[in-house]
């Protein structure tokens, strides 16, 4: 394989579709969508293009598109730090909105990803999976035979009926889609384990979606408007480029995670795997909050919707932060280093620095006052008891916002049992 740092292996992305494929580089959209309420924050690289891909409207720029987009999800949120979570991250992009040759797109695909001129990953190791059919529509016997004569072995191809998106949003478009997966040559965890196992053998590099039809009552009909979504994660795929075991290990987040250790005062306890988690929390939360204030259209922390998901990240940062008696002092340091990794391709980073940093201050002072006055509430509420079971202590959490394990903390300071 060839190896790319994570800007690098963007550019050769880029240039290969604007060059190989003739699309037209676009840029990525604000992390506030402006085609659907129903989310919070933009959280696919489609996502701003829906009305194109529905053929509700016509793209500018033409039918044939790339880009790198920002994204924020935090559904798993409490993964996080686990080798392969994230809250902010990039994703590639690339589509061909209106007719499109499947058997092009599929082998324009392909040889980006194993021809020795671009990312030359050995093709012994590449899988697929395809749409084995549902209720809906028949199996996808059409992929199936085109990536067979791209030259992928039958028994690297692998039917699954989870192969289906959508439908997404109003316009409801949906289809059968194909995935890519690397083989790490990691033991089977079974005789049955495939690229839809979980076990890590197999690590997803690219999706592909067909998205041919819109679902109207419950009844599928042909778009009038038949696109093809190509997707990859940045950092999932840069891990596999620069064979590190984790997106953490990629080049810029290391470079991120590397900066909160820095700051920790016990050298000596910076390799442990609790402290490399929560280095690791921090540099994906703090990295998050500084690309969502630091947007074209910024979100400061409050109490509702976007704000308050912002909120709940800053305050995740400040009570690992704590926890590794790193201060505030330490943000501005590690912000800097954040918003100097990703300038290049995110300019407004730097015009609103300061304003990111008084932003995060501002967080942190109010929540330290909070966070005082709730721990204070909470010794009051379980001063006069004897024990306390698991759900009182959830409701707790949910009544103060404090952290499970400080009031715990503060539950065995004051001899209360704990009743599990």
């Amino acid at each position: 394989m060839n190896y790319f740092e994570v800007d690098n292996l963007k550019k050769v992305f880029l240039d290969y579709f604007v060059n190989n494929c003739g699309h037209t580089q676009i840029s990525g959209a604000s992390l506030v969508p402006t085609t659907d309420d129903s989310v919070l924050f933009t959280p696919a690289g489609m996502h701003p293009l829906i009305p194109y891909l529905a053929g509700k409207e016509k793209h500018p720029c033409g039918n044939k598109l790339v880009n790198i987009q920002n994204v924020v999800r935090t559904g798993a949120i409490n993964r996080v730090g686990e080798d392969s979570f994230l809250t902010f991250f990039e994703l590639f992009g690339s589509w061909v909105i209106g007719d499109y040759d499947r058997f092009d797109v599929l082998s324009k695909v392909w040889k980006f990803l194993t021809d020795e001129s671009f990312l030359n990953i050995p093709p012994d190791q590449i899988y697929m999976t395809y749409f084995d059919g549902n209720e809906f529509h028949d199996k996808d016997e059409l992929t199936l035979s085109l990536w067979k004569e791209i030259g992928v072995l039958p028994n690297h191809l692998c039917p699954t009926k989870k192969n289906w998106k959508g439908p997404y949003s109003k316009e409801q478009i949906c289809g059968p889609n194909t995935r890519i997966f690397y083989d790490t040559k990691k033991e089977k965890c079974s005789l049955e384990c495939s690229p839809l196992c979980s076990c890590g053998k197999y690590v997803e590099l690219w999706d592909i979606v067909f998205f041919n039809y819109i679902m109207k009552d419950g009844i599928l009909v042909d778009s009038c408007s038949p696109s093809v979504d190509m997707g990859a994660g940045v950092e999932r795929l840069a891990s596999l480029i620069q064979n590190v075991g984790t997106i953490y290990e990629t080049d810029k987040l290391n470079n991120i995670v590397n900066s909160v250790k820095s700051q920790i005062e016990n050298q000596d306890i910076v390799n442990d795997i609790d402290v490399t988690k929560k280095c690791r929390i921090i540099a994906d939360h703090l990295r998050c909050a500084c690309l969502v204030i630091g947007d074209e259209v910024s979100t400061v922390p409050s109490n509702k919707g976007r704000g308050y998901v912002l909120r709940k990240i800053l305050r995740r940062v400040i009570n690992n932060t704590d926890q590794l008696q790193i201060g505030f002092e330490s943000y501005e340091l590690i912000i800097n280093k954040i918003i100097d990794l990703y300038k290049d391709s995110n300019p407004l980073l730097e015009e609103k620095k300061d304003f990111i940093i008084e932003q995060i201050r501002s967080e942190y002072n109010l929540y330290k006052t909070t966070l005082k006055r709730n721990l204070l509430k909470i010794e009051n509420d379980i001063k006069s008891k004897v024990s306390i079971s698991s759900d009182e202590i959830r409701n707790l959490f949910d009544r103060y916002g404090v952290p499970i394990d400080m009031i715990k903390n503060i539950i065995c300071e004051n001899k209360v049992l704990i009743k599990e």
